[in-house]
């Protein structure tokens, strides 16, 4: 490089003026063929050629080409006004020693591909293209400070800035996209895909990939890439991000053990799918999965999927125990999948697909909205006592485990409560009334009663109640199901009635306990007993005993069968008191169990 005199600007050196010559034929500045010393660029020399400041030089009326350059010092490219439809810089394997600083600045296209450097800052960049950084190894700065702002410790700094195209942050076939800080899209607006296929981003201290109030036209995507699946270590935030596509993570592998591993709280997104995109690599991460009050305008998908819980939260809303994902108060337009969910031991970044263990971490959905929730019981859900699903509506229930819908139900609902018992302080009835209302409106009725049954059966075993107030629902239960059984309150009253049958017959045929009629005297009488028993003769009776149609008409207190109205039960001796007592609490059950029958054939008893 020649030393110009003071006052006079520096010529070009060699590998400088080969750019200029690319420039002029319209071609590439290709430097990758030569030796290190034969391949540096100035900073300075770069800057002036975009700023156009060098009127001896070709203006960049065509793309600007550069491969396998090594760029000496920072670049921070002033937005210029220039003519003509704009600037396309592209960068190919080149090393940057310091910083690129585009802020503000405004391209038609900008790639730096399989290049490395410190970090890429572009404070509200525009580009009415592509921004492609992949296969780059960006390796961090700390406390950098732009002229937009202060942008501190990062490694890709793109806040506010306005992509029109696609942002590309994925691995090529020469290289992964590497980032050894933090990469901020905060309040950025990308037109199109962001793209991170098979990229690897790491930060300890602050969010590795963070979308705070971003706005994104297409979809992100954390997919695999040439060969290689998309790791996050750190914190990837989307808070109040606007994504007009999909989210999808299909195997990626997400790892914030101390935190969040996805933080969504308040984004609107078209579908979520933390899936399985390798069919030998499910999605892993290791950390909270937080969606609190996000807006999903098409499906939600969690299968395939290995999660390690992250930290229990603090203060009122902390759940006892580690959370594993926070889908509270989200909304779902199309429907909830959950499906092949399993733990994922902490450090265990190659899991055995076909082994599944349940997650020990809260799945915490109150209050989540959707409109068909499809169940798999078996593989879809936490262990027992760590499911939250208290005001979760729906509309539609699919069970695609297939078997008994009740069974799979009931199940499902048990896993609210440790070992599948509840207790006063974990029970809540609305889960078991949101699934029968959606069997009944389903038209599964005796699925719906089945499921309202468990609920009252749930709220007796967890002794919600006091003692005293628990023995009426729990006759009830035996007696009707609480009303929902109409077979099983017509059997009971029907052996109620000859049980009652047998207590008159034995009082006749075994202790000679008198019956005489109402209105004549007593008179000899022979008592056919019934089934064939025999006969029994009394020297004083009520002729035209029947013992089972007087026990039917004396615990049916509404309908007269003429037995109750004609005899009555007159016991006498040392035994008459324990008669009495029989024959009076025979007439209060009695009336008892036929209103029972009465109110469940009506249906008042149900409570659903």
């Amino acid at each position: 490089m020649e030393v110009s005199p003071v006052g006079e600007v520096e010529a070009p050196s060699e590998a400088e003026q080969q750019v200029l010559e690319a420039i002029c034929n319209r071609g590439v500045a290709d430097f990758s063929g030569l030796p290190a010393d034969s391949r540096q660029l100035r900073a300075t020399f770069l800057e002036e050629l975009i700023a156009g400041s060098r009127p001896d030089w070709p203006r960049l009326r065509c793309p600007l080409r550069i491969r396998g350059a090594r760029i000496q010092g920072p670049i921070r490219a002033l937005p210029t006004t220039r003519e003509g439809p704009g600037m396309t810089l592209l960068f190919w394997s080149c090393h940057f020693d310091a910083t690129v600083d585009f802020s503000g600045a405004d391209f038609l296209s900008l790639r730096l591909v399989d290049c490395t450097l410190p970090a890429f800052i572009g404070i509200s960049l525009s580009t009415k293209a592509d921004l492609d950084l992949s296969g780059s190894k960006f390796s961090g700065v700390c406390e950098h400070a732009a002229d937009l702002a202060d942008v501190g410790n990062c490694a890709v700094h793109l806040n506010h800035a306005q992509i029109g195209g696609r942002l590309l942050l994925s691995a090529t076939s020469n290289a992964r996209f590497e980032t050894g800080g933090s990469v901020r899209l905060d309040g950025a607006r990308i037109e199109s895909n962001l793209e991170l296929h098979g990229a690897l981003l790491r930060d300890c201290d602050e969010a590795a990939l963070s979308m705070r109030s971003a706005t994104i036209g297409g979809n992100v995507e954390l997919l695999p890439g040439q060969g290689h699946r998309c790791e996050v270590h750190g914190e990837v935030s989307m808070t109040a991000a606007h994504i007009t596509g999909d989210l999808d993570c299909g195997s990626a592998l997400l790892l914030n053990p101390g935190g969040r591993a996805l933080h969504c709280e308040d984004l609107v997104v078209e579908s979520v799918f933390l899936a399985r995109d390798d069919p030998e690599i499910p999605f892993q991460a290791c950390g909270r999965l937080n969606f609190l009050t996000a807006t999903v305008g098409g499906s939600f998908f969690v299968t395939n999927a290995r999660l390690c819980p992250g930290p229990d939260y603090t203060g009122l809303i902390g759940k006892g125990g580690p959370v594993a994902m926070n889908l509270q108060q989200m909304r779902i337009s199309n429907a909830l999948i959950m499906f092949n969910v399993g733990a994922m031991e902490p450090g265990d970044e190659a899991p055995q697909v076909d082994v599944i263990k349940p997650v020990e971490g809260w799945f915490m959905l109150a209050g989540v909205q959707m409109n068909t929730l499809l169940l798999h019981v078996g593989t879809g859900w936490p262990a027992p006592g760590y499911l939250d699903i208290d005001g979760m509506s729906y509309q539609r229930v699919r069970h695609v485990d297939g078997g008994d819908p009740v069974t799979a139900g009931k199940t499902w609902l048990r896993h609210q409560f440790v070992d599948s018992q509840p207790d006063a302080a974990t029970f809540r009835p609305q889960p078991y009334e949101q699934l029968t209302r959606v069997f009944r409106d389903s038209g599964l009725t005796r699925e719906a009663d089945a499921i309202a049954v468990e609920k009252i059966r749930m709220r007796l075993e967890a002794r919600v109640d006091s003692p005293w107030l628990r023995v009426f629902p729990h006759l009830l239960m035996l007696v009707s199901h609480h009303g929902y059984s109409t077979s099983r309150a017509v059997f009971a009253f029907l052996a109620f009635v000859i049980l009652g049958a047998v207590m008159y017959t034995a009082a006749i045929g075994i202790f000679d306990q008198p019956f005489f009629p109402f209105e004549q005297p007593p008179e000899p009488t022979t008592y056919i007993l019934p089934i064939g028993l025999g006969t029994v003769d009394a020297p004083l009776g009520c002729p035209g005993l029947d013992t089972v149609q007087f026990a039917l008409d004396f615990a049916l207190p509404v309908i007269n069968l003429g037995q109750d109205t004609f005899c009555r039960f007159v016991p006498e001796g040392p035994a008459r008191w324990l008669w009495l007592t029989l024959h009076s609490l025979f007439a209060i059950f009695g009336a008892g169990l036929s209103a029972v029958v009465v109110l469940t054939l009506t249906g008042l008893l149900r409570r659903d």
